[in-house]
């Protein structure tokens, strides 16, 4: 991450650096990488379904964290995958977010946050106790000269049990829905107080130990733990014996627990929350990770376009573009057809997705054309605040041109450009961006994609809004960078 008095800093790197970066992209796939890594990941997938199925008794403290202290596969590897994101309070990060993002409330320089994630990782790797976390946050605050609120010890704590506890049951829901484990132990069980006994017990949470329900019984959605700051509740896995010997002859009925009006601090609007959850805490942790769903939004900016302004600057020019009337003269008439404007946002999701053989609250990983990755999901759809990312000038009534620009592009273009985080003005960041270009004589579209050090997924597709005369010079702005694939 970069802040904007040092943009002279990309720019010194001069064209040819910035060239020989995407060049070099360019030529890289991930097929190589996966033949190396995929015999560790599958010893590791075995690893963890063992794990499970050697669950004993009601004793859910062997995989408590206080109670062994052992580096734990899953949680790690949750930790590694998020990028550091700026928050000026806790409220900037809710639900979701924290799948892909690792945050520090109130702390705003990215390097002091990644320092953070390290000790945190340190932790879970090496087994080490909260009492070991805060010489580093002491190092770290005094590094970095940040004046944090709130009481010391709390903010350690705080830091240090929710990152531990809620990356420890992020890996837990992953080995719990793998599909060996939902087949012989398809019964999940509330335990109150799992990785430690609670000095003030919540009372809901205690009325819930105890409970069996199906493994995706609706109420873990907004149920399964943590629960609130510091909840040390969990959850195990029953076997149809397990069950039997707890007196049981099938699941039990899940709670109705009441929703209690809450003011959304965020907003200041009247929301409805479950009673007994924690603002905030409402979701399940690594529920979006464990799916291999595309993040939400690290950039609170939904609708920008990739043109124009600072936010869609290109950072370099490799190859040079065709005549656009070239492209036309060859390009192939879409198979598919806009649909009407006005339907359920879960339509033209819908008519996204089926082409790839994806499906809602499902992932799909695509090879293009190129041979780059890419996942394919329903959560390209939404914004952070969960509502309908592609409602804007009609954008979503093309959602099923876009899938076949994807599935079959005129050309496909790497680049590089620069994109301002609008909540922190003072902070840029260089994405790696991937357009799929398609035209014929009545439509024009592309469909972008782009990675950065903090976030990654679909920005957005953008087709003519002139249905009667596409927008050829439009597109023709889209085309630049290294041409990395071209219809023949």
């Amino acid at each position: 991450m970069l802040k904007s008095a040092d943009l002279a800093t990309i720019e010194d790197w001069g064209p040819d650096a910035l060239a020989a970066l995407v060049e070099l992209a360019a030529k890289w796939t991930a097929d190589p990488l996966a033949g190396i890594l995929h015999p560790a990941m599958e010893l590791a997938a075995w690893e963890g379904r063992e794990q499970v199925f050697l669950e004993a008794e009601p004793v859910a403290a062997a995989f408590a964290y206080e109670a062994i202290r052992q580096a734990f596969g899953p949680q790690i590897e949750f930790l590694r995958q998020k990028r550091a994101k700026p928050t000026k309070w806790w409220l900037d990060a809710l639900g979701g977010d924290h799948d892909r993002a690792f945050v520090i409330a109130g702390a705003t320089d990215i390097a002091m946050i990644e320092e953070f994630q390290a000790a945190i990782i340190a932790a879970a790797e090496e087994g080490r106790y909260i009492e070991d976390f805060a010489k580093d946050f002491d190092r770290i605050v005094e590094k970095y000269g940040w004046e944090y609120r709130g009481e010391r010890n709390w903010r350690i704590r705080t830091i240090f049990e929710t990152n531990i506890r809620t990356s420890f049951m992020a890996g837990r829901l992953r080995q719990m829905r793998d599909p060996d484990v939902v087949k012989l132990r398809p019964y999940w069980q509330y335990l109150h107080g799992e990785s430690r006994t609670p000095f003030v017990p919540r009372k809901l949470h205690l009325d819930w130990n105890g409970l069996v329900l199906m493994w995706d019984d609706p109420w873990w959605e907004t149920h399964f733990p943590p629960n609130d700051w510091l909840c040390s509740c969990g959850v195990r896995t029953l076997s149809r014996r397990d069950l039997e010997k707890l007196g049981k002859t099938g699941p039990d009925t899940a709670p109705r627990d009441a929703l209690i009006p809450a003011i959304d601090k965020a907003t200041g609007e009247m929301v409805m929350r479950p009673q007994g959850i924690g603002f905030g805490w409402d979701h399940m942790p690594g529920d979006l990770w464990e799916r291999g769903l595309v993040p939400s939004a690290l950039l609170n900016d939904p609708d920008a376009g990739p043109t124009g302004d600072l936010r869609g600057t290109h950072l370099v020019s490799i190859d040079k573009a065709g005549p656009i009337a070239d492209l036309l003269a060859r390009a192939r008439p879409f198979v598919a057809r806009p649909l009407a404007e006005g339907l359920p946002p879960e339509t033209y999701s819908k008519a996204f997705l089926t082409p790839f053989g994806a499906e809602p609250g499902r992932a799909k990983l695509w090879t293009d054309m190129a041979g780059g990755k890419l996942i394919i999901s329903d959560q390209l759809f939404w914004r952070p605040d969960g509502g309908w990312k592609g409602g804007k000038r009609g954008h979503g009534a093309y959602a099923a041109l876009m899938a076949e620009a994807i599935m079959d592009p005129d050309e496909i273009w790497m680049g590089l450009r620069q994109v301002p985080d609008l909540r922190f003005p003072d902070y840029v960041e260089p994405m790696v961006t991937r357009r799929y270009i398609r035209i014929d004589p009545e439509a024009a579209l592309f469909t972008l994609f782009e990675i950065g050090r903090r976030s990654w997924g679909a920005v957005t597709g953008y087709a003519s809004l002139n249905r009667a005369k596409p927008d050829f010079s439009h597109i023709d702005k889209q085309r630049v960078g290294k041409l990395i694939w071209e219809r023949r």
